[in-house]
Formats: C-alpha cells, sequence, structure tokens
C-alpha cells in the first residue's frame, strides 16, 4: 500500500510538474489563447462551505480578475534613416509609440511618445545618463554602443521615464514603412484639414506640396510624406500617424491578413528590426484575431506636455508631470473599468492609513486609475464592497482582489460615488 501511494504521489507531482511547466511556456508562446485547467472544488468537512481551488502555477478555466501581465507592451520606433544610409547608422527614432495588447479583453491601445519630449536617455551606460530629446536615446545607443545598441537604450529610457514595462520591440525605417503600405496595396486615409510643407521637401510626393482635406488613396511614399511633414507641430503630426496607422490596419483587415500572418511574417521580416522570436509568430497571429479593431484606443503625451528651449538651444517638450500620469494610468487601465469610469471610495477605519494607501497602490496595480480613487478615514459599516449605482464590474473585481464579502448597498446612497469599499484592520493583501 505504502508503495502504491508513493508511486500514485510521483505520477501526480509528475503530472502537476509538467502542467506548471506547460502553462509558462503556453502564455509565452500563445499570449491570450492558453490553455487552462478547471479550479477543484473544496469542502469544509461537514458544511456546505466551499470554493474552487486552482493548482498554483496552472490558470484555472473560471478565474476572472483581469491581472497587469495581461499585457503585451511592444514599443513601436520608425526610425529617420535614409535610404541611403546603412542600417548601423546611428538614426533618431522620430516615431515613437507604445502598442499595448489587453490580452484578456481583446483590446488595442496605442500611446503617442513626442520625439521632442525632453527626459534622460542613457549615454554608452545604464550608469550613465543625459538630458536630450527622446528620440535621441536610439540613436546614442548606436553611437555609444550601449549594450544591446538602439532599441536596448530606448527601451531603458521609456521604462525609466514613464514607468511602463516594454516586452517587445518593433523598428522599422522609411524603406520598410513604404515596403509595408505598397505591399497591402496603398491604404485610405480621410484627411481631416488641408497640410502644407514649402519649407521642406517632405511632401514633394504632392502636388504644390499640399494635402488637401477629404478621402484619399495613400501609395506607400506618400503615406510616408503624410506620416512625416510636421509644419503645423509634432503633436499634428502625432495625430496623422494614428490616422495612418489605423488605415493600415483597416488594410490588412479587409485584405484577410490576419489569418496569414505567419507566411507575411516570412516574406516581410527583412523590412523590420524586432525581438519577436519567429517562433512566437502563431501564437501572435491568434492573438491579434481576438482583438476588437473597432475598438482601438489611441493616446498620445503630447497634451502633457509644454514648449520650451534646451540651454544649447533646442526646441524642446517638457513634460507636465501630473498629467503625464493621468494619461499613463487611463492608457495602462483595464479596459471594462475604464468604461465604467466608476468614482471609488476606500473607507478605512482610525490607524489604519497605511493599509489604505497600500489597497489604492494594489488597485492601481490592477488597472484602476489613482484618480478613480478616494481615501475617506472613518467607516460606517463592516468591511466589503458595495456597488451602488450599477458599475458590476469594477465593484466585483474590486472584491475578488481584496477577498472582502460584496454587500447589498439596500437604500445607501452617496452623491456623486460609485463603488465603496470598507476595509478592516484585518485585510490582508496577497504579494
Amino acid at each position: 500500500m505504502g508503495a502504491a501511494g508513493a508511486i500514485f504521489f510521483a505520477a501526480a507531482l509528475s503530472v502537476y510538474l509538467s502542467l506548471v511547466s506547460f502553462a509558462r511556456v503556453d502564455r509565452y508562446i500563445l499570449p491570450g489563447n492558453e490553455a487552462t485547467v478547471p479550479g477543484v472544488p473544496v469542502f469544509v468537512p461537514g458544511t456546505n462551505l466551499g470554493a474552487n481551488v486552482s493548482l498554483p502555477g496552472v490558470p484555472a478555466a473560471d478565474e476572472q480578475t483581469w491581472k497587469p501581465s495581461d499585457r503585451i507592451n511592444i514599443l513601436v520606433m520608425g526610425l529617420d534613416r535614409r535610404p541611403y544610409e546603412p542600417p548601423d547608422a546611428p538614426a533618431r527614432s522620430d516615431t515613437m509609440f507604445i502598442a499595448s495588447v489587453d490580452t484578456f479583453h481583446g483590446r488595442l491601445q496605442l500611446l503617442a511618445i513626442p520625439r521632442d519630449f525632453w527626459t534622460e536617455v542613457p549615454y554608452g551606460s545604464s550608469d550613465f545618463w543625459v538630458e536630450a530629446k527622446i528620440n535621441a536615446a536610439f540613436s546614442y545607443g548606436i553611437s555609444q554602443r550601449y549594450p544591446g545598441g538602439g532599441p536596448a537604450a530606448a527601451i531603458a529610457t521609456v521604462q525609466r521615464t514613464f514607468g511602463i514595462r516594454i516586452d517587445h520591440y518593433v523598428v522599422i525605417d522609411w524603406v520598410g514603412f513604404v515596403r509595408l503600405i505598397d505591399a497591402l496595396g496603398g491604404i485610405d486615409v480621410n484627411v481631416p484639414e488641408t497640410i502644407s510643407d514649402w519649407g521642406t521637401d517632405v511632401l514633394d510626393v504632392f502636388p504644390y506640396r499640399t494635402v488637401t482635406a477629404g478621402p484619399h488613396h495613400f501609395d506607400g511614399q506618400q503615406a510616408l510624406a503624410y506620416s512625416r511633414t510636421r509644419s503645423d507641430g509634432d503633436l499634428k503630426r502625432i495625430e496623422r500617424q494614428q490616422l495612418v496607422i489605423r488605415a493600415a490596419i483597416a488594410k490588412a483587415l479587409s485584405l484577410g491578413w490576419l489569418t496569414r500572418i505567419p507566411e507575411l511574417w516570412s516574406a516581410y521580416r527583412d523590412a523590420v528590426q524586432t525581438d519577436i522570436d519567429t517562433g512566437l509568430i502563431p501564437g501572435y497571429a491568434l492573438l491579434a484575431q481576438r482583438l476588437d479593431y473597432d475598438r482601438i484606443e489611441t493616446y498620445s503625451l503630447g497634451p502633457a506636455t509644454y514648449g520650451s528651449i534646451s540651454d544649447d538651444g533646442q526646441l524642446i517638450l517638457l513634460p507636465r508631470w501630473d498629467q503625464v500620469y493621468a494619461i499613463i494610468d487611463e492608457f495602462l487601465a483595464d479596459p471594462l473599468t475604464r468604461d465604467e469610469r466608476p468614482v471609488i471610495v476606500v473607507e478605512y477605519p482610525p490607524g489604519t492609513e497605511e493599509l489604505a494607501t497600500q489597497l489604492q497602490k494594489r488597485l492601481e496595480e490592477y488597472g484602476i486609475p489613482l484618480q478613480y480613487i478616494r481615501l475617506v478615514n472613518g467607516s460606517n459599516g463592516p468591511p466589503g464592497v458595495l456597488d451602488l449605482t450599477g458599475k458590476t464590474y469594477t465593484a466585483r473585481k474590486i472584491a475578488r482582489i481584496t477577498s472582502l464579502r460584496m454587500l447589498d448597498p439596500g437604500d445607501e446612497h452617496a452623491d456623486g460615488v460609485d463603488v465603496i469599499v470598507r476595509i478592516g484592520d484585518g485585510l490582508r493583501l496577497s504579494p
């Protein structure tokens, strides 16, 4: 009997370790499409109290809480590199945005970073940083031999400046951009306002160096020119680039490219530089097919900046940090919580201020922006979560994060408040 038990235990342990290993590999290769194992119901002997328990390290099929790890953040950079320049020539990333894929809800968000954003960039190593425009990070990464080159220096700058984790990068230069747009057969863009650029040769591909308002069909060269011109400022250029991105996605969808990603990747892999391994492409292709492209959300840090001049005479954009952080919080938020936009009040008893602050931070980590949350000293009832106005998704999510009970709000009402979270001094937040 002891030998049989030992054999059974060894077999069960082997299966469990295999599930854990498979779950880790599966999440890496098939983000947002992972295999799951249903939770096992466990009851307290002699009672009807119980809960579904999942295996540690193995995702449960009934797990419903959005997590920060459900995002894949890709830093996309467009290089100001001329066709005649060698691939290893230092170049600035004159287009920079973060494409954030929410694998839980199937959403795509884009956050544009102005090229003239003034910050600190690494100069040769992670121990030495200098003030510069953020688009200089890539160039310095090459010229100053930063470990990992331009992409690594740009990623280090974005992560240090904005506190946003970057999982992958994609770099494309002018030649690659034109090639990809032409491969789509061009794109259709409804230009919102007429733009002219007589000060440079950027719009030479258009009559009178002018793009008129109204619908246009752009080939690769025209799409590049429209995306590059900034005769009316960098912030307007960001808006044009986002229009072009949306148009390219729409055209790819119309051609059924999402179902052909693996073969297209093989055909056009040399048009981009990236750290996304070829082995990940099938999983990313499946994820791409799950995204809701009618609900792409675009953000820009431009409105959170103001113009200035650096000590060496450069025209730069300086941040209003409170506004920058507010935009980033919105960008990184759980999309369904952002849809509800709840006003949340955390009531805490005297002497538990630190615990309330920790809870506020935890809610932010789980996609609830700080600007949605207010802390109130004093509690008017037992610990729990009250959904006062029907913000059901957020209320239940907070209950799962905190292990607090959902309480019946009854006739309770608080002006301008959607969800009340009442905590006691016994609240314990898991790591």
